[in-house]
C-alpha cells in the first residue's frame, strides 16, 4: 500500500543517506575483496571504484618496478601502440614475473571475486534481520530501524548492475560484462547471466518486501522518490568526480 504524501524534511534527509550509503556500500563491497585477497596473502590496493590484488612481495620485485616505469613512459599510447621494442621488453618482463609468481591453483582468484557480492548480501541480510526483530513492537521508526533500512537495501546494487548491464546490451550491444556476479557465472562454467538473474530476483524480493512491508506507509512515497534520486546522485557524484579526487589523497 501507498499513500502519496510527500514529506520535503524527511525526503531531503533520505536523499542525502541515499548518497553516502552508496557511497559506502561500495566502498564495502571492495573490501569484501580485499578480505577475502588478505586471508590468501595477497597485497592488495583499494580504489573508489575497483580493488586489486597481488603475490606478496611483487610490486618490490625489480622486473615488476620497471615494467611499471615502461607503462608510465607510454601512460598516453594504448598497447598496440607501443614501439615493437617496447613490446618486446613487457614481454619478456611478463614472464619473468609468471615464472617468480605462477598463478595459485586454489581458486583464490574465485574466492576473491565472491567476496564483494557475499559482504553486500551479508551487510543486507543483517540489516533485515535487524527489521524483523524489531518489528515485533509497535513503534515509530527510530534511527537505528531507518540504518537497518539502509544496511538491508545494500541488496539494490545487484538490481542496479543488472539493470546497468541489460541496458548496455540492449542499447550498446554489450556481450562482455566486468560485474562479480557475470565473471563469478562464466569460471563456474555457466551462463553469464545466471547468477546476476538470481541476484536480481533476491534483491527485489528483499527490497520490495523492505520497502512494502517494513517502512511505516507514511514514509513510503518520499522515501522512494528519494531514495531513487538520492541513488543515482551517490552514484553518478562518486563515479563521476569525488571518488576519483577523494583517492588522489591515499
Amino acid at each position: 500500500m501507498l499513500r502519496f504524501k510527500f514529506i520535503p524534511k524527511f525526503s531531503f534527509i533520505i536523499l542525502f543517506a541515499f548518497v553516502v550509503f552508496t557511497i559506502v556500500g561500495t566502498q564495502l563491497h571492495e573490501l569484501g575483496h580485499i578480505a577475502v585477497a588478505k586471508y590468501y596473502g595477497y597485497e592488495t590496493e583499494l580504489y573508489h571504484d575497483s580493488m586489486t590484488y597481488y603475490h606478496k612481495g611483487i610490486m618490490q620485485d625489480a622486473d615488476y618496478i620497471k615494467l611499471e616505469e615502461l607503462y608510465k613512459r607510454n601512460k598516453n599510447l594504448e598497447y598496440e601502440e607501443f614501439s615493437q621494442n617496447v613490446k618486446d621488453e613487457v614481454e619478456v618482463l611478463n614472464k619473468n614475473l609468471d615464472k617468480k609468481y605462477p598463478e595459485q591453483i586454489n581458486n583464490s582468484g574465485l574466492y576473491v571475486t565472491i567476496g564483494g557480492p557475499a559482504q553486500t548480501i551479508l551487510t543486507s541480510i543483517i540489516g533485515f534481520v535487524i527489521l524483523l526483530h524489531k518489528r515485533r513492537k509497535r513503534y515509530d521508526f527510530k534511527l537505528l530501524d531507518w540504518i537497518a533500512v539502509f544496511l538491508a537495501l545494500f541488496i539494490l546494487r545487484e538490481v542496479f548492475n543488472f539493470c546497468n548491464a541489460m541496458f548496455s546490451f540492449l542499447f550498446y550491444n554489450q556481450t562482455d560484462f566486468a560485474g562479480d556476479e557475470f565473471g563469478i557465472s562464466s569460471t563456474l562454467g555457466l551462463n553469464q547471466w545466471l547468477l546476476p538473474s538470481v541476484m536480481l530476483v533476491i534483491g527485489l524480493v528483499l527490497s520490495l518486501y523492505v520497502i512494502f512491508r517494513l517502512i511505516p506507509i507514511k514514509y513510503r512515497f518520499s522515501f522512494i522518490i528519494s531514495g531513487f534520486i538520492g541513488g543515482l546522485l551517490g552514484y553518478f557524484i562518486w563515479f563521476g568526480f569525488l571518488g576519483e579526487w577523494v583517492f588522489r589523497f591515499f
